[in-house]
């Protein structure tokens, strides 16, 4: 039983490891789509059409909701964690 428990804890180690390394990666995703809106929203002031398609914005908010969701995973992956 121990073995398999151990498992069990080795699994979920992987688990957060890698739920913390897509944190990460979202989190310079959304860093890096505010920068390219910044810029156009900069560059619209010159142009007679609006540069920032609203995709990109919708995109911003699936990167929110998905942070959300992996911040989730991690308090659930934790909990599940420390009850064992």
């Amino acid at each position: 039983m121990s073995q398999s428990l151990g498992e069990v804890r080795a699994g979920l180690t992987e688990v957060s490891a890698r739920l913390n390394t897509a944190y990460r990666c979202l989190r310079t995703a959304e860093q890096r789509l505010a920068e390219a809106v910044a810029m156009l929203s900069e560059l619209d002031r010159s142009h007679h059409e609006h540069l920032v398609p609203p995709e990109l914005l919708r995109a911003d908010q699936e990167l929110t909701r998905g942070l959300g969701l992996i911040s989730g995973g991690v308090d659930s992956v934790a909990s599940i964690e420390a009850r064992l």
